[in-house]
């Protein structure tokens, strides 16, 4: 009988492991470094139990596993698979924000192809845009200041490659694209002082001299503000006094477009007093993140059922390497909302004369609940030398839909010569524009759809001064049409301002045309 129950009791001590077994053990080889054996024991419990309570917390790990064995593609792709199958699981952030390190952690010099650098950023801005309150929302803002800035010292040194082969027109549009992307960045003031030795060997002189202008008012402690007064010096060309000439350069530019057409590449930083920071107790009294923002594993006695509610992730070591490699950087005090300048300079550009809050079109999901609530609309703030938020925000956000308004007045600029005619308005329109040049002069056109003139406003408005002649203002079904005549210009651009609603019609004279009409 003894004999005959043997072979049962050997069998009995050779039990089949269960899911959470493997699970376990794969724990257990995450928390030793031994990562190869832990994906092992982690797809054991994804192929052979997939509707175990570890089978998700399974597909997460390997990715991790992945992204501490520095097999970057193969973490990135475990990642991206957890998030698509997975969009309601409470680890999103901590799977976000990994996928985001694994394109940083490839990031290269600022001279080589930032295709990671994008990516990167895409990510965290993705982190910063859902989970706004939560635990690494810090860590992925200081990672997005960096991908911005290594974007614009790319951006940099792209233009000044053009610049140095005499290719000034695309130097330009470099700089120009650059203050318009990336206006809170440290390289923003020498890309404008740029942008106006740009525009000044292409023979542009007057919008030259509106972008040292520009230096001049947004960067008046930095070197290149005397730079820059000497420059002006030089050119002996009238600047627009009235409103914030560096809209009015890169209207001029001709490089359009809003810097947020893609919701998925929109950069949102909310400020917030209360700062949560990444130092955050667990039920067991032990922080959950260490000092690096990784997430604490306690360390494992003996294989045991753990919560696959849990991130497990070991602490950085006093002595180890920092996980966050790139520091923030710390960004010069602007003493003006260049990056709103960008802003009225893309509405130009796509004929919108006043912006308002977008919409935010990112949800943000809760970690602890598979509902989804909309996020706060969030706003990028500039940063003062000391890393902290100002009160004046740097704005990206997307105009508004335009609406009916009314046409109030119509009125040249206070500068003397008057260079440009402001359009006064109850509200944000859009515009199509057009400018037609002869030997005789120049008839430039605004069509504000929409729009009907005031009961004050003259038909026909003489100005005789500057550059300019008369003004004629007619209405139809579709609008109100201004049409402005003067001396011959090169290029006239339509800048929308606010605060007041109103369009900024700035000219750029042909050579002679405003000595000519000062001599008149």
């Amino acid at each position: 009988m003894a004999l005959a129950l043997l072979p049962a009791a050997a069998c009995s001590l050779r039990q089949k492991p269960t899911g959470e077994d493997y699970y376990a053990q794969g724990q257990l080889n995450f928390a030793t470094k031994e990562y190869k054996a832990a994906i092992e024991n982690y797809q054991l419990v994804i192929d052979k139990y997939p509707f175990s309570p570890y089978a998700e917390d399974a597909e997460m790990k390997i990715g991790l596993a992945y992204y501490q064995q520095k097999d970057y593609a193969e973490a990135i792709g475990a990642l991206d698979d957890f998030q698509r199958m997975h969009p309601t699981s409470k680890n999103l952030e901590l799977v976000t924000y990994y996928m985001g390190l694994s394109y940083y952690d490839q990031i290269g010099r600022e001279d080589q192809d930032q295709g990671k650098t994008e990516a990167a950023l895409k990510r965290f801005q993705e982190l910063e845009q859902r989970f706004p309150e939560g635990d690494f929302a810090e860590l992925a803002h200081d990672k997005v200041l960096v991908c911005r800035e290594m974007l614009a010292r790319n951006q940099m040194i792209v233009g000044n490659y053009y610049y140095k082969r005499a290719n000034f027109r695309a130097a330009e549009s470099r700089f120009a694209e650059l203050l318009q992307k990336y206006p809170e960045t440290p390289v923003a003031p020498d890309a404008l002082y740029e942008l106006g030795i740009s525009l000044e060997k292409e023979g542009k002189r007057y919008s030259a001299a509106q972008a040292f202008a520009a230096v001049k008012k947004h960067f008046p402690d930095s070197n290149y503000a005397k730079r820059a007064q000497t420059e002006l010096t030089k050119l002996h060309e009238p600047i627009d006094t009235e409103e914030d000439p560096l809209p009015l350069v890169l209207a001029e530019t001709g490089y359009g477009g809003n810097p947020d057409d893609s919701n998925a590449d929109k950069i949102v930083v909310r400020q917030r007093s209360d700062m949560r920071g990444t130092e955050v107790a667990s039920s067991s009294g032990t922080p959950a993140y260490g000092a690096d923002g990784l997430p604490n594993l306690d360390a494992l006695a003996a294989p045991k059922a753990p919560d696959p509610s849990q991130p497990d992730l070991p602490s950085r070591k006093p002595g180890a390497p920092d996980m966050m490699r790139a520091p923030a950087p710390i960004l010069p005090k602007p003493t003006g909302s260049i990056a709103g300048a960008a802003e009225a300079q893309a509405r130009a550009m796509t004929g919108l004369a006043a912006v308002a809050p977008s919409e935010p079109s990112l949800h943000q999901m809760s970690p602890s609940a598979d509902a989804t609530a909309p996020a706060p609309e969030p706003t990028l703030h500039q940063m003062t030398a000391s890393g902290e938020a100002s009160s004046a925000p740097l704005s990206l956000s997307e105009p508004p839909a335009a609406g009916p308004a009314t046409l109030k007045t119509i009125r040249l600029s206070s500068n003397d010569p008057p260079l440009s005619v402001i359009l006064e308005l109850s509200g944000p329109v859009s515009f199509d524009k057009n400018l037609e040049s002869n030997s005789d002069g120049s008839t430039a056109t605004v069509v504000l759809k929409d729009v009907t003139p005031g009961p004050g406003l003259q038909t026909h408005l003489a100005f005789d001064k500057s550059i300019f002649k008369d003004c004629n203002i007619s209405s139809s079904s579709a609008g109100t049409t201004v049409t402005l005549s003067m001396r011959p210009v090169a290029h006239f651009a339509v800048v929308p301002l606010e605060g007041p609603p109103r369009l900024l019609m700035t000219f750029t004279p042909q050579a002679g045309a405003l000595k000519t009409s000062a001599a008149n």
